[in-house]
Protein backbone atom coordinates (compact mmCIF):
# COMPACT_ATOMS: atom_id res chain seq x y z
CA UNK A 1 0.00 0.00 0.00
CA UNK A 2 1.14 3.28 -1.20
CA UNK A 3 2.61 5.32 2.52
CA UNK A 4 0.25 8.32 2.52
CA UNK A 5 -2.82 6.81 1.41
CA UNK A 6 -5.60 5.99 3.40
CA UNK A 7 -7.92 2.79 2.37
CA UNK A 8 -10.63 2.52 1.19
CA UNK A 9 -13.57 0.45 -0.58
CA UNK A 10 -15.93 1.33 -3.15
CA UNK A 11 -18.83 2.30 -2.89
CA UNK A 12 -21.52 0.15 -3.63
CA UNK A 13 -19.49 -2.13 -0.58
CA UNK A 14 -19.38 0.81 1.83
CA UNK A 15 -23.09 1.23 1.44
CA UNK A 16 -24.30 -2.35 2.13
CA UNK A 17 -21.95 -2.87 4.53
CA UNK A 18 -23.41 0.16 6.52
CA UNK A 19 -26.96 -0.62 5.73
CA UNK A 20 -26.61 -4.23 7.11
CA UNK A 21 -24.75 -3.42 10.07
CA UNK A 22 -27.79 -0.84 11.05
CA UNK A 23 -30.53 -3.36 10.49
CA UNK A 24 -28.23 -6.12 12.74
CA UNK A 25 -27.91 -3.15 15.57
CA UNK A 26 -32.05 -2.65 15.21
CA UNK A 27 -32.31 -6.78 15.53
CA UNK A 28 -30.35 -6.73 18.31
CA UNK A 29 -31.49 -3.75 20.01
CA UNK A 30 -35.29 -5.17 20.04
CA UNK A 31 -34.09 -8.68 20.10
CA UNK A 32 -32.47 -8.52 23.77
CA UNK A 33 -35.27 -6.69 24.55
CA UNK A 34 -37.38 -9.06 23.80
CA UNK A 35 -35.08 -12.27 24.95
CA UNK A 36 -34.67 -10.11 28.59
CA UNK A 37 -38.11 -11.30 29.58
CA UNK A 38 -37.29 -15.03 29.37
CA UNK A 39 -36.89 -16.00 32.86
CA UNK A 40 -33.46 -17.85 31.73
CA UNK A 41 -32.35 -14.60 30.33
CA UNK A 42 -32.91 -11.96 33.15
CA UNK A 43 -29.13 -10.96 33.48
CA UNK A 44 -29.82 -9.29 30.31
CA UNK A 45 -31.99 -6.80 32.53
CA UNK A 46 -28.77 -4.76 33.33
CA UNK A 47 -29.11 -3.40 29.54
CA UNK A 48 -32.37 -2.07 30.50
CA UNK A 49 -31.70 1.44 29.91
CA UNK A 50 -30.69 1.54 26.50
CA UNK A 51 -32.57 -0.87 24.92
CA UNK A 52 -35.71 -0.11 23.01
CA UNK A 53 -39.06 -0.66 23.95
CA UNK A 54 -41.66 0.50 21.37
CA UNK A 55 -43.56 -1.95 18.88
CA UNK A 56 -40.50 -4.18 18.98
CA UNK A 57 -41.79 -6.63 17.38
CA UNK A 58 -42.82 -4.67 14.59
CA UNK A 59 -39.56 -3.38 14.37
CA UNK A 60 -37.57 -6.50 14.70
CA UNK A 61 -39.51 -8.25 12.27
CA UNK A 62 -39.60 -5.82 9.68
CA UNK A 63 -36.10 -5.42 10.23
CA UNK A 64 -35.39 -9.20 9.23
CA UNK A 65 -36.78 -8.89 6.26
CA UNK A 66 -34.89 -5.73 5.31
CA UNK A 67 -31.74 -7.84 6.17
CA UNK A 68 -32.31 -11.01 4.00
CA UNK A 69 -32.93 -8.45 1.55
CA UNK A 70 -29.86 -6.48 2.22
CA UNK A 71 -27.62 -9.45 1.93
CA UNK A 72 -29.35 -10.93 -1.52
CA UNK A 73 -28.37 -7.48 -2.77
CA UNK A 74 -25.01 -7.94 -1.32
CA UNK A 75 -24.39 -11.30 -2.69
CA UNK A 76 -25.46 -9.87 -6.43
CA UNK A 77 -23.48 -6.44 -6.26
CA UNK A 78 -20.39 -8.42 -5.11
CA UNK A 79 -21.20 -10.98 -8.14
CA UNK A 80 -21.79 -8.26 -10.68
CA UNK A 81 -18.83 -6.00 -9.60
CA UNK A 82 -16.39 -8.94 -9.82
CA UNK A 83 -15.66 -8.56 -5.87
CA UNK A 84 -15.76 -12.46 -5.12
CA UNK A 85 -11.95 -12.63 -5.16
CA UNK A 86 -12.60 -10.99 -1.83
CA UNK A 87 -14.13 -13.39 0.24
CA UNK A 88 -12.96 -16.72 -2.08
CA UNK A 89 -11.65 -18.88 0.67
CA UNK A 90 -9.58 -21.47 -1.65
CA UNK A 91 -6.67 -23.76 -1.08
CA UNK A 92 -4.20 -20.85 -0.76
CA UNK A 93 -5.96 -19.25 2.10
CA UNK A 94 -6.22 -22.02 4.02
CA UNK A 95 -2.73 -22.86 3.70
CA UNK A 96 -2.09 -19.24 4.71
CA UNK A 97 -3.68 -19.96 8.21
CA UNK A 98 -0.93 -22.34 9.31
CA UNK A 99 1.91 -19.91 7.72
CA UNK A 100 1.17 -17.24 9.98
CA UNK A 101 2.18 -13.27 9.59
CA UNK A 102 0.13 -10.81 7.55
CA UNK A 103 -1.56 -13.76 5.17
CA UNK A 104 -3.09 -15.62 8.45
CA UNK A 105 -4.95 -12.49 9.54
CA UNK A 106 -6.47 -12.31 6.05
CA UNK A 107 -7.51 -15.96 5.81
CA UNK A 108 -9.09 -15.78 9.38
CA UNK A 109 -10.67 -11.91 7.92
CA UNK A 110 -12.14 -14.34 5.19
CA UNK A 111 -13.14 -17.23 7.44
CA UNK A 112 -15.04 -14.75 9.37
CA UNK A 113 -16.98 -12.98 6.91
CA UNK A 114 -17.90 -16.89 5.43
CA UNK A 115 -19.28 -17.65 9.17
CA UNK A 116 -20.84 -14.24 9.45
CA UNK A 117 -22.60 -14.81 6.30
CA UNK A 118 -24.04 -18.38 7.43
CA UNK A 119 -24.85 -17.04 10.71
CA UNK A 120 -27.09 -14.46 9.38
CA UNK A 121 -28.70 -17.28 7.49
CA UNK A 122 -29.47 -18.61 10.27
CA UNK A 123 -30.93 -15.92 11.72
CA UNK A 124 -32.90 -15.55 8.89
CA UNK A 125 -34.12 -18.98 8.33
CA UNK A 126 -35.06 -19.44 11.83
CA UNK A 127 -36.74 -15.85 12.44
CA UNK A 128 -38.66 -16.79 9.41
CA UNK A 129 -39.91 -20.20 11.09
CA UNK A 130 -40.65 -18.65 14.32
CA UNK A 131 -42.85 -16.47 12.38
CA UNK A 132 -44.57 -19.45 11.02
CA UNK A 133 -45.02 -20.87 14.61
CA UNK A 134 -41.84 -22.49 15.46
CA UNK A 135 -41.03 -23.90 18.98
CA UNK A 136 -38.55 -23.43 21.57
CA UNK A 137 -35.81 -25.05 19.98
CA UNK A 138 -35.83 -22.86 17.38
CA UNK A 139 -36.14 -19.78 19.41
CA UNK A 140 -32.56 -21.20 21.22
CA UNK A 141 -31.22 -21.72 17.41
CA UNK A 142 -32.45 -18.30 17.01
CA UNK A 143 -30.17 -16.87 19.91
CA UNK A 144 -27.50 -19.03 19.49
CA UNK A 145 -27.10 -17.19 16.14
CA UNK A 146 -27.35 -13.70 17.63
CA UNK A 147 -24.09 -14.43 19.57
CA UNK A 148 -22.55 -16.34 16.95
CA UNK A 149 -22.72 -12.73 14.30
CA UNK A 150 -21.29 -10.85 17.15
CA UNK A 151 -18.81 -12.66 17.62
CA UNK A 152 -17.86 -12.87 13.47
CA UNK A 153 -18.69 -9.16 13.53
CA UNK A 154 -15.78 -8.56 16.13
CA UNK A 155 -13.09 -11.05 14.54
CA UNK A 156 -14.08 -9.20 11.30
CA UNK A 157 -12.78 -5.83 12.52
CA UNK A 158 -9.84 -7.15 14.73
CA UNK A 159 -8.67 -8.90 11.49
CA UNK A 160 -9.10 -5.66 9.59
CA UNK A 161 -6.96 -3.97 12.60
CA UNK A 162 -4.55 -6.00 13.22
CA UNK A 163 -3.68 -5.90 9.13
CA UNK A 164 -3.56 -2.54 9.00
CA UNK A 165 -4.76 -0.49 11.80
CA UNK A 166 -7.10 1.66 12.44
CA UNK A 167 -7.23 3.48 9.18
CA UNK A 168 -7.86 -0.36 7.49
CA UNK A 169 -10.64 -0.98 10.11
CA UNK A 170 -12.05 1.87 9.02
CA UNK A 171 -11.97 1.78 5.52
CA UNK A 172 -15.61 1.14 5.10
CA UNK A 173 -16.19 4.69 6.02
CA UNK A 174 -14.43 5.97 3.57
CA UNK A 175 -15.62 4.67 0.11
CA UNK A 176 -14.40 5.10 -3.30
CA UNK A 177 -15.37 4.90 -7.04
CA UNK A 178 -15.54 1.04 -8.40
CA UNK A 179 -13.44 0.02 -11.02
CA UNK A 180 -14.03 -2.24 -13.64
CA UNK A 181 -11.64 -5.15 -14.57
CA UNK A 182 -9.22 -4.71 -11.90
CA UNK A 183 -11.64 -3.67 -8.99
CA UNK A 184 -9.84 -2.06 -5.96
CA UNK A 185 -7.81 -4.43 -4.30
CA UNK A 186 -8.72 -5.59 -1.04
CA UNK A 187 -6.95 -6.87 2.43
CA UNK A 188 -7.71 -10.58 1.43
CA UNK A 189 -7.38 -10.61 -2.31
CA UNK A 190 -4.15 -9.07 -2.17
CA UNK A 191 -2.74 -11.43 0.33
CA UNK A 192 -4.06 -14.01 -1.82
CA UNK A 193 -2.41 -13.05 -4.82
CA UNK A 194 1.06 -13.04 -3.11
CA UNK A 195 0.59 -16.59 -1.52
CA UNK A 196 -0.17 -17.90 -5.10
CA UNK A 197 2.92 -15.86 -6.58
CA UNK A 198 5.28 -17.21 -3.55
CA UNK A 199 4.24 -20.96 -3.98
CA UNK A 200 5.41 -19.95 -7.96
CA UNK A 201 8.85 -18.64 -7.02
CA UNK A 202 11.00 -18.10 -4.30
CA UNK A 203 11.29 -14.52 -4.85
CA UNK A 204 10.06 -11.68 -2.48
CA UNK A 205 6.37 -10.44 -3.13
CA UNK A 206 5.47 -7.33 -5.11
CA UNK A 207 4.51 -4.59 -2.68
CA UNK A 208 1.15 -4.13 -2.64
CA UNK A 209 -0.43 -1.59 -5.35
CA UNK A 210 -2.20 1.41 -4.25
CA UNK A 211 -5.85 0.87 -5.17
CA UNK A 212 -5.92 4.87 -6.03
CA UNK A 213 -3.04 4.12 -8.76
CA UNK A 214 -5.07 2.09 -10.64
CA UNK A 215 -5.53 3.60 -14.25
CA UNK A 216 -9.12 4.24 -14.12
CA UNK A 217 -8.92 5.47 -17.81
CA UNK A 218 -8.24 1.75 -18.99
CA UNK A 219 -11.25 0.73 -16.95
CA UNK A 220 -14.90 1.49 -16.91
CA UNK A 221 -17.67 0.87 -14.33
CA UNK A 222 -19.21 -2.33 -14.36
CA UNK A 223 -22.90 -2.51 -15.69
CA UNK A 224 -24.70 -1.06 -12.76
CA UNK A 225 -24.08 -3.79 -9.98
CA UNK A 226 -25.48 -2.12 -7.40
CA UNK A 227 -29.17 -1.09 -8.81
CA UNK A 228 -28.59 -4.88 -9.95
CA UNK A 229 -27.81 -5.53 -6.54
CA UNK A 230 -30.81 -3.42 -4.83
CA UNK A 231 -33.47 -5.04 -7.74
CA UNK A 232 -32.99 -8.13 -5.81
CA UNK A 233 -33.19 -6.68 -2.69
CA UNK A 234 -36.65 -5.18 -3.71
CA UNK A 235 -37.81 -8.62 -4.93
CA UNK A 236 -36.42 -10.64 -1.65
CA UNK A 237 -38.48 -7.70 0.58
CA UNK A 238 -42.04 -8.20 -2.17
CA UNK A 239 -42.03 -12.11 -1.58
CA UNK A 240 -41.40 -12.01 2.36
CA UNK A 241 -44.64 -9.30 2.53
CA UNK A 242 -46.54 -11.70 -0.49
CA UNK A 243 -45.68 -14.58 2.12
CA UNK A 244 -46.85 -13.59 4.73
CA UNK A 245 -49.87 -12.34 3.41
CA UNK A 246 -50.55 -15.37 1.98
CA UNK A 247 -50.18 -17.50 5.08
CA UNK A 248 -51.89 -15.57 6.77
CA UNK A 249 -53.83 -17.53 9.66
CA UNK A 250 -58.14 -17.26 8.86
CA UNK A 251 -60.39 -18.81 11.61
CA UNK A 252 -63.65 -19.04 9.96
CA UNK A 253 -66.74 -18.52 12.47
CA UNK A 254 -69.27 -20.64 10.47
CA UNK A 255 -73.01 -19.62 11.15
CA UNK A 256 -75.33 -22.16 12.31
CA UNK A 257 -79.06 -22.16 14.11
CA UNK A 258 -79.76 -20.71 16.63
CA UNK A 259 -81.24 -24.59 18.22
CA UNK A 260 -77.79 -25.52 17.56
CA UNK A 261 -76.06 -23.79 19.53
CA UNK A 262 -73.19 -25.84 21.89
CA UNK A 263 -73.60 -26.43 25.13
CA UNK A 264 -70.95 -24.64 27.54
CA UNK A 265 -69.54 -27.33 29.26
CA UNK A 266 -66.18 -27.52 28.41
CA UNK A 267 -66.48 -30.68 26.14
CA UNK A 268 -66.33 -31.09 22.65
CA UNK A 269 -68.91 -33.62 22.43
CA UNK A 270 -71.98 -31.37 20.58
CA UNK A 271 -71.91 -32.72 16.80
CA UNK A 272 -72.34 -29.10 15.66
CA UNK A 273 -68.60 -28.96 16.83
CA UNK A 274 -68.01 -30.72 13.33
CA UNK A 275 -69.08 -27.98 11.24
CA UNK A 276 -66.30 -25.79 12.65
CA UNK A 277 -63.00 -25.29 10.88
CA UNK A 278 -59.84 -26.09 13.70
CA UNK A 279 -57.04 -23.37 13.12
CA UNK A 280 -53.60 -24.29 15.29
CA UNK A 281 -51.19 -22.04 16.65
CA UNK A 282 -47.77 -22.49 18.22
CA UNK A 283 -47.38 -20.38 21.72
CA UNK A 284 -44.39 -20.22 23.10
CA UNK A 285 -41.92 -18.08 25.51
CA UNK A 286 -44.38 -19.17 28.53
CA UNK A 287 -44.03 -20.31 31.73
CA UNK A 288 -43.26 -24.13 32.62
CA UNK A 289 -45.38 -26.55 30.61
CA UNK A 290 -43.42 -29.36 31.78
CA UNK A 291 -40.07 -27.18 30.99
CA UNK A 292 -41.51 -26.81 27.14
CA UNK A 293 -42.50 -23.17 27.78
CA UNK A 294 -44.85 -24.02 24.68
CA UNK A 295 -48.15 -24.77 24.01
CA UNK A 296 -49.92 -25.62 20.76
CA UNK A 297 -53.37 -24.18 20.80
CA UNK A 298 -55.94 -25.42 18.64
CA UNK A 299 -59.55 -22.81 17.92
CA UNK A 300 -62.57 -23.96 16.45
CA UNK A 301 -65.47 -21.36 16.56
CA UNK A 302 -69.12 -20.44 15.18
CA UNK A 303 -71.41 -17.94 15.70
CA UNK A 304 -76.21 -17.93 15.37
CA UNK A 305 -76.46 -14.19 14.67
CA UNK A 306 -76.22 -13.19 18.35
CA UNK A 307 -73.68 -15.42 19.88
CA UNK A 308 -69.66 -16.41 18.92
CA UNK A 309 -68.97 -20.04 20.05
CA UNK A 310 -65.35 -20.65 20.97
CA UNK A 311 -63.54 -23.55 21.55
CA UNK A 312 -59.64 -23.83 22.35
CA UNK A 313 -57.77 -26.93 23.04
CA UNK A 314 -54.40 -26.61 24.36
CA UNK A 315 -51.40 -29.17 25.71
CA UNK A 316 -50.61 -28.65 29.51
CA UNK A 317 -48.86 -31.84 30.82
CA UNK A 318 -51.01 -30.76 34.67
CA UNK A 319 -53.99 -29.62 36.10
CA UNK A 320 -53.59 -26.61 38.34
CA UNK A 321 -55.92 -25.30 40.74
CA UNK A 322 -54.76 -24.04 43.56
CA UNK A 323 -54.78 -20.39 43.48
CA UNK A 324 -52.36 -18.84 46.54
CA UNK A 325 -54.01 -20.80 49.16
CA UNK A 326 -53.81 -20.00 52.73
CA UNK A 327 -52.66 -22.61 55.04
CA UNK A 328 -52.61 -21.84 59.15
CA UNK A 329 -49.02 -22.07 61.08
CA UNK A 330 -48.49 -21.50 64.84
CA UNK A 331 -48.49 -17.52 64.21
CA UNK A 332 -51.31 -17.65 62.07
CA UNK A 333 -52.30 -17.44 58.32
CA UNK A 334 -50.20 -17.27 55.51
CA UNK A 335 -50.37 -17.16 51.72
CA UNK A 336 -48.35 -20.24 50.50
CA UNK A 337 -45.97 -18.38 47.61
CA UNK A 338 -42.40 -18.69 46.34
CA UNK A 339 -42.77 -15.06 45.40
CA UNK A 340 -43.80 -12.47 48.04
CA UNK A 341 -45.02 -9.86 46.54
CA UNK A 342 -46.90 -12.22 44.67
CA UNK A 343 -47.37 -10.58 40.95
CA UNK A 344 -45.00 -13.16 39.83
CA UNK A 345 -46.02 -16.33 41.39
CA UNK A 346 -45.42 -19.42 39.36
CA UNK A 347 -45.94 -22.49 42.11
CA UNK A 348 -48.99 -22.04 43.84
CA UNK A 349 -51.02 -20.58 40.93
CA UNK A 350 -53.97 -21.66 39.13
CA UNK A 351 -53.66 -22.40 34.97
CA UNK A 352 -55.46 -19.34 33.23
CA UNK A 353 -56.10 -19.19 29.56
CA UNK A 354 -56.63 -15.05 27.63
CA UNK A 355 -57.81 -13.89 24.39
CA UNK A 356 -57.11 -11.01 23.21
CA UNK A 357 -58.84 -8.90 20.58
CA UNK A 358 -58.05 -6.18 18.56
CA UNK A 359 -59.67 -4.38 15.31
CA UNK A 360 -58.45 -4.90 11.91
CA UNK A 361 -55.11 -3.22 10.70
CA UNK A 362 -51.55 -3.82 11.02
CA UNK A 363 -51.25 -8.14 11.95
CA UNK A 364 -48.38 -7.79 13.92
CA UNK A 365 -48.05 -8.41 17.71
CA UNK A 366 -46.57 -5.71 20.31
CA UNK A 367 -48.36 -2.42 19.62
CA UNK A 368 -49.63 -2.63 23.55
CA UNK A 369 -46.37 -4.19 24.90
CA UNK A 370 -43.84 -2.27 26.57
CA UNK A 371 -40.92 -4.21 28.20
CA UNK A 372 -39.29 -2.03 30.22
CA UNK A 373 -38.94 -2.10 34.24
CA UNK A 374 -40.44 1.57 33.75
CA UNK A 375 -41.90 2.02 30.33
CA UNK A 376 -43.51 5.22 31.35
CA UNK A 377 -41.42 8.63 32.92
CA UNK A 378 -43.69 9.83 36.14
CA UNK A 379 -45.84 6.15 36.36
CA UNK A 380 -45.07 3.56 38.72
CA UNK A 381 -42.99 1.05 37.39
CA UNK A 382 -44.52 -2.45 36.49
CA UNK A 383 -45.25 -3.95 39.43
CA UNK A 384 -43.33 -7.32 38.12
CA UNK A 385 -40.61 -5.42 37.03
CA UNK A 386 -40.99 -6.51 32.85
CA UNK A 387 -43.30 -4.29 31.19
CA UNK A 388 -46.27 -3.06 31.03
CA UNK A 389 -49.39 -3.62 28.50
CA UNK A 390 -50.73 -0.17 27.37
CA UNK A 391 -52.14 1.73 24.19
CA UNK A 392 -50.05 5.01 23.17
CA UNK A 393 -53.16 6.29 21.45
CA UNK A 394 -55.77 5.41 23.93
CA UNK A 395 -57.41 2.65 21.19
CA UNK A 396 -59.35 -0.52 23.30
CA UNK A 397 -57.95 -3.70 22.67
CA UNK A 398 -60.27 -6.92 24.54
CA UNK A 399 -59.09 -9.36 26.47
CA UNK A 400 -61.24 -12.23 27.83
CA UNK A 401 -59.34 -14.44 30.84
CA UNK A 402 -60.29 -17.66 32.01
CA UNK A 403 -59.18 -18.76 35.06
CA UNK A 404 -59.44 -22.25 36.44
CA UNK A 405 -60.25 -21.42 40.05
CA UNK A 406 -62.28 -18.32 39.77
CA UNK A 407 -64.95 -19.02 37.22
CA UNK A 408 -66.94 -20.93 40.75
CA UNK A 409 -70.06 -22.68 39.23
CA UNK A 410 -71.37 -19.72 37.16
CA UNK A 411 -68.73 -20.21 34.37
CA UNK A 412 -67.25 -16.46 35.38
CA UNK A 413 -64.43 -15.09 32.69
CA UNK A 414 -62.65 -12.01 33.34
CA UNK A 415 -63.97 -9.67 30.70
CA UNK A 416 -60.95 -7.31 30.62
CA UNK A 417 -59.14 -4.19 28.29
CA UNK A 418 -56.16 -2.74 27.64
CA UNK A 419 -56.04 1.34 26.81
CA UNK A 420 -54.24 4.46 27.99
CA UNK A 421 -52.33 3.69 30.76
CA UNK A 422 -53.71 5.17 33.95
CA UNK A 423 -52.41 6.65 37.35
CA UNK A 424 -52.78 3.39 39.10
CA UNK A 425 -51.62 2.24 42.40
CA UNK A 426 -47.73 2.12 42.97
CA UNK A 427 -47.61 -1.64 44.62
CA UNK A 428 -49.69 -3.20 41.41
CA UNK A 429 -49.70 -0.85 38.92
CA UNK A 430 -51.07 -2.59 35.79
CA UNK A 431 -50.50 0.17 33.36
CA UNK A 432 -53.58 0.01 30.45
CA UNK A 433 -54.83 -3.29 32.19
CA UNK A 434 -57.83 -3.56 33.98
CA UNK A 435 -61.56 -5.14 34.31
CA UNK A 436 -64.33 -3.92 32.22
CA UNK A 437 -67.06 -1.84 34.89
CA UNK A 438 -69.35 -4.55 36.57
CA UNK A 439 -69.47 -6.54 39.52
CA UNK A 440 -67.01 -9.24 40.10
CA UNK A 441 -67.59 -13.10 41.17
CA UNK A 442 -65.16 -13.62 43.43
CA UNK A 443 -62.81 -11.96 45.72
CA UNK A 444 -59.28 -13.05 47.80
CA UNK A 445 -59.70 -14.44 50.39
CA UNK A 446 -57.88 -12.15 52.71
CA UNK A 447 -58.16 -8.42 53.64
CA UNK A 448 -56.49 -6.23 52.11
CA UNK A 449 -52.87 -5.95 49.91
CA UNK A 450 -49.69 -8.02 51.71
CA UNK A 451 -47.18 -5.49 51.67
CA UNK A 452 -43.46 -6.29 50.48
CA UNK A 453 -42.09 -7.10 54.20
CA UNK A 454 -45.12 -9.60 55.00
CA UNK A 455 -46.34 -11.18 51.85
CA UNK A 456 -47.11 -14.34 53.21
CA UNK A 457 -48.68 -13.16 56.64
CA UNK A 458 -52.27 -12.39 56.03
CA UNK A 459 -55.66 -12.06 57.97
CA UNK A 460 -58.07 -14.06 56.04
CA UNK A 461 -61.59 -12.87 54.75
CA UNK A 462 -63.77 -16.10 55.30
CA UNK A 463 -63.23 -19.17 56.79
CA UNK A 464 -64.95 -22.63 56.20
CA UNK A 465 -68.15 -23.73 58.18
CA UNK A 466 -66.72 -27.44 57.37
CA UNK A 467 -63.13 -27.50 57.58
CA UNK A 468 -63.34 -31.43 56.89
CA UNK A 469 -65.61 -30.85 54.65
CA UNK A 470 -62.94 -28.51 52.38
CA UNK A 471 -60.44 -30.10 52.50
CA UNK A 472 -62.06 -32.89 51.00
CA UNK A 473 -63.08 -30.56 48.46
CA UNK A 474 -59.83 -29.78 47.45
CA UNK A 475 -58.70 -33.15 46.92
CA UNK A 476 -54.80 -34.03 47.04
CA UNK A 477 -52.40 -31.79 48.54
CA UNK A 478 -49.36 -31.02 46.71
CA UNK A 479 -46.51 -28.70 46.39
CA UNK A 480 -45.13 -30.35 43.61
CA UNK A 481 -45.89 -28.42 39.72
CA UNK A 482 -45.36 -31.67 37.93
CA UNK A 483 -48.38 -33.40 39.87
CA UNK A 484 -51.57 -32.72 38.56
CA UNK A 485 -54.63 -31.40 41.07
CA UNK A 486 -57.13 -34.98 41.77
CA UNK A 487 -60.16 -35.16 39.39
CA UNK A 488 -63.09 -33.17 40.45
CA UNK A 489 -61.14 -30.98 43.12
CA UNK A 490 -62.03 -27.30 43.32
CA UNK A 491 -59.74 -24.90 45.48
CA UNK A 492 -62.40 -22.62 45.74
CA UNK A 493 -64.77 -21.66 48.32
CA UNK A 494 -68.52 -19.73 47.83
CA UNK A 495 -69.82 -17.69 50.48
CA UNK A 496 -72.86 -19.86 51.66
CA UNK A 497 -70.33 -22.66 52.96
CA UNK A 498 -67.96 -19.88 54.72
CA UNK A 499 -68.26 -17.52 57.29
CA UNK A 500 -66.97 -14.20 57.90
CA UNK A 501 -63.28 -14.63 60.23
CA UNK A 502 -63.71 -14.19 63.81
CA UNK A 503 -61.27 -15.24 66.57
CA UNK A 504 -63.62 -18.02 68.08
CA UNK A 505 -63.83 -19.51 64.45
CA UNK A 506 -60.73 -19.39 63.90
CA UNK A 507 -59.67 -20.86 67.38
CA UNK A 508 -61.47 -23.89 66.32
CA UNK A 509 -59.25 -24.37 62.78
CA UNK A 510 -56.16 -26.59 63.79
CA UNK A 511 -52.63 -25.77 62.60
CA UNK A 512 -51.68 -27.36 59.37
CA UNK A 513 -55.24 -26.75 57.95
CA UNK A 514 -54.71 -25.31 53.88
CA UNK A 515 -57.81 -23.19 53.13
CA UNK A 516 -58.75 -21.82 49.35
CA UNK A 517 -57.58 -18.49 48.62
CA UNK A 518 -60.21 -17.57 46.41
CA UNK A 519 -64.01 -16.63 47.59
CA UNK A 520 -66.69 -16.96 44.45
CA UNK A 521 -70.07 -16.29 44.46
CA UNK A 522 -73.15 -18.61 43.77
CA UNK A 523 -74.61 -16.30 41.10
CA UNK A 524 -73.55 -12.99 39.53
CA UNK A 525 -75.50 -10.79 37.67
CA UNK A 526 -75.47 -11.24 33.92
CA UNK A 527 -75.10 -8.36 30.96
CA UNK A 528 -74.81 -7.81 27.62
CA UNK A 529 -70.93 -7.77 27.56
CA UNK A 530 -70.59 -11.13 29.45
CA UNK A 531 -68.38 -14.20 28.73
CA UNK A 532 -68.78 -17.38 30.30
CA UNK A 533 -67.51 -20.60 29.41
CA UNK A 534 -65.96 -23.79 31.53
CA UNK A 535 -62.64 -26.07 30.76
CA UNK A 536 -62.03 -29.15 31.45
CA UNK A 537 -58.84 -31.20 31.71
CA UNK A 538 -57.97 -34.66 30.78
CA UNK A 539 -54.39 -35.90 29.28
CA UNK A 540 -52.64 -33.77 28.88
CA UNK A 541 -54.87 -30.79 27.26
CA UNK A 542 -57.34 -28.55 28.53
CA UNK A 543 -60.69 -27.81 26.83
CA UNK A 544 -62.08 -23.97 27.35
CA UNK A 545 -65.47 -23.65 25.41
CA UNK A 546 -66.64 -19.82 25.51
CA UNK A 547 -69.68 -17.32 24.80
CA UNK A 548 -70.11 -13.92 24.17
CA UNK A 549 -72.10 -11.91 22.08
CA UNK A 550 -70.91 -10.45 18.69
CA UNK A 551 -71.91 -6.89 19.49
CA UNK A 552 -71.99 -6.35 23.23
CA UNK A 553 -73.01 -2.13 22.87
CA UNK A 554 -69.82 -1.36 25.59
CA UNK A 555 -66.90 0.74 24.91
CA UNK A 556 -64.55 -1.52 26.36
CA UNK A 557 -65.62 -4.48 24.15
CA UNK A 558 -64.51 -5.08 20.33
CA UNK A 559 -67.33 -6.16 18.09
CA UNK A 560 -66.58 -10.25 16.83
CA UNK A 561 -66.79 -9.55 12.89
CA UNK A 562 -64.86 -9.83 9.80
CA UNK A 563 -61.25 -8.46 9.98
CA UNK A 564 -60.80 -8.50 13.99
CA UNK A 565 -57.29 -9.96 14.87
CA UNK A 566 -57.41 -12.74 17.70
CA UNK A 567 -53.89 -13.75 19.79
CA UNK A 568 -54.25 -16.29 22.29
CA UNK A 569 -51.82 -17.40 25.64
CA UNK A 570 -52.06 -20.17 28.43
CA UNK A 571 -50.99 -19.94 31.63
CA UNK A 572 -49.42 -22.65 33.51
CA UNK A 573 -49.71 -22.32 37.10
CA UNK A 574 -48.52 -18.89 36.54
CA UNK A 575 -49.75 -15.37 37.59
CA UNK A 576 -47.79 -13.51 34.78
CA UNK A 577 -45.75 -16.00 32.41
CA UNK A 578 -47.33 -16.91 29.55
CA UNK A 579 -46.94 -18.04 26.05
CA UNK A 580 -47.89 -16.14 22.90
CA UNK A 581 -47.31 -16.05 19.46
CA UNK A 582 -46.52 -13.46 16.81
CA UNK A 583 -49.05 -13.34 14.25
CA UNK A 584 -52.84 -12.71 14.89
CA UNK A 585 -55.83 -15.19 13.50
CA UNK A 586 -58.24 -13.13 11.37
CA UNK A 587 -61.33 -13.76 12.32
CA UNK A 588 -64.24 -14.07 9.10
CA UNK A 589 -67.35 -14.68 10.24
CA UNK A 590 -69.72 -17.21 7.05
Amino acid sequence: MAFGRRPSTDIGTAALHILLLILFLVLLGTGLRIASDDPDALWLTVFDPILPMEHLWYWHLVSGAALAACLGAYVVYVTRAALTARIRFDSARLHAIWRGGRPRLAAINVAAVWLLLGSLLAEIVTGAMLFWGAGESILSLHLWATWLCLACIALHVAMHAAYGGVDQALRIFRPSRLRAGSAPPDLAELLAEQLRHRRSSDQPSPPMPDPSAIDGGANSLQSHPLASGLVIAALVAGAALGAEDLTRPVLPIRAIAHGDAPTIDGELSDPVWAKATTVSVMTTQGGDFGGSHQSRVEIRALHDDKFAYFAFVWEDPTRSLKHLPLVKDRDGWRIASTDENLVDESVYNEDKFAVLLSPGGLPLIGAAIHLASRPIAGRPPASSGRGLHYTLDGSILDVWQWRASHGGRTGYIDNCHIGAPGAGHAAQYTGGFGLDPGPKAYQPNFVGDPTPTSATRVHPRRLPKDPAAMREAMGRLTDATNESESEGARWWMTVSESVPYSSAADAAIPVGTVMPGVIVEEATKSGASDVRGFGRWAAGRWTLELMRRLQTGSSFDVDIKDGVLMWVAAFDHAEKRHTHHLRPVRLHLK
